[in-house]
């Protein structure tokens, strides 16, 4: 999800929005503005039916937000770090750096968001119930609180089924990883079972597709989560074994050495001339002596005028350096990894002091992995 935009920050968290979230968003909107099996409003017109669908898509929402948050603030109050929470097509996730330390952080962050769902649930039902014999506002306001609460209950069921990285995947690892003590043998199990249920949506939407004719459309919906499911069943367990690998290695150890640098002073003309036609990368460190100030890339050749690239030097318009690009030599690698994820960077610079000791690139941690493997190590 790397297309995704941050819309704020609560408790400390990102909140961020992945472009594929206003699909499923729109959707939502429609299907309760118009599908009156959902919000059932007899003699409602049809710009009050529209308002009402938009406002309870923004309550449903609002409710998968408060979910991740739950995750994170647990997560958080346990001494994990949360980089952000992303809401996109299939719903949310809460982004953790971290792994949990025990079992027993594992299942109480993993059980904090469906109780906050059963929560809501409960709020909106009760909400329903109080408003249910009030006019014509209130019966408006009682159907979408209905309409909440059901969908509530639905996420917290659904996300405690024992599928990893669903919530009950996440509880079915605890308990294994209570009883094993094995956190990468827990995961391998709770993954399968993630994989498994994966399929066994796939195959039920794709039924219900096949029998329902047009009504079966929803099929279509359930096998994308299914096959999300799968993908994500599969990455998680990837992720753990390439942490489990890299995180006592050293960046040092990946690193670039030989770093090709351009001066300060260089201008635009003989930093392409000099370096960018001679060698097969992206972006440079710039140094004036030994102070480094930055990362000049080809976004910022090409910003300016071809022109002008005789007259203008590096100094002129190379970012300034920012703590997110850099990294310490006795650093882990995968959280060289997390960092160049976080910050979509496709390379840090090696730092000790101000003084650059190296590059590392993402194709330098996979060749540092590739070799561990090829090793036994």
């Amino acid at each position: 999800m790397t297309r995704a935009f941050r819309v704020g920050r609560v408790f400390g968290i990102d909140i961020d929005i992945d472009y594929t979230w206003f699909i499923v968003f729109f959707i939502v909107v429609v299907m309760l503005s118009l599908d009156r099996s959902a919000l059932y409003l007899p003699g409602i017109s049809g710009a009050v039916r529209w308002l009402a669908g938009f406002l309870t898509a923004i309550l449903f929402f609002a409710s998968v937000l408060l979910h991740e948050l739950s995750h994170s603030l647990v997560a958080l109050r346990n001494g994990l770090k949360i980089s952000s929470i992303t809401l996109f097509i299939f719903g949310g996730v809460s982004r953790m750096t971290d792994e949990p330390k025990s079992a027993g952080v594992e299942f109480r962050v993993a059980i904090a968001g469906p109780l906050m769902s059963l929560v809501l649930c409960g709020v909106f039902v009760g909400l329903r119930l109080l408003l249910a014999s009030a006019g014509t506002p209130g019966a408006i306001l009682a159907t979408m609180f209905g309409w909440l609460g059901l969908m509530n209950g639905a996420l917290a069921v659904f996300n405690l089924l024992p599928g990893f990285p669903l919530d009950g995947g996440r509880v079915l690892r605890a308990g294994i990883w209570s009883a094993t003590g094995n956190l990468l043998g827990s995961t391998r199990i709770a993954s399968s079972f993630g994989q498994g249920l994966g399929f066994l949506l796939i195959l039920w939407g794709a039924m219900r597709f096949i029998v329902g004719g047009t009504s079966g459309l929803g099929g279509v919906w359930i096998a994308l989560i299914g096959w999300f499911l799968v993908q994500a069943a599969q990455q998680s367990y990837q992720q753990l074994v390439l942490r489990q690998q890299l995180l006592n290695v050293p960046v040092s150890s990946a690193m670039t050495q030989q770093v090709e640098w351009v001066p300060a002073d260089a201008t635009l003309d003989q930093v392409v001339h000099d370096h960018v036609m001679r060698h097969n990368h992206r972006a440079f460190p710039v140094l004036d002596g030994d102070r480094l100030l930055g990362i000049i890339s080809l976004s910022e050749i090409r910003h300016e005028p071809h022109e002008r690239w005789p007259w203008i030097t590096v100094r002129e318009v190379v970012p300034p350096l920012t703590e997110a690009q850099t990294i310490r030599p006795g650093a882990g690698a995968w959280d060289a990894l997390i960092k160049m994820t976080n910050g979509n960077y496709g390379r840090l610079l090696v730092t000790d002091d101000g003084a650059l000791l190296g590059i590392i690139t993402r194709t330098d941690i996979m060749r540092l992995l590739r070799r561990r493997i090829e090793l036994g190590m």
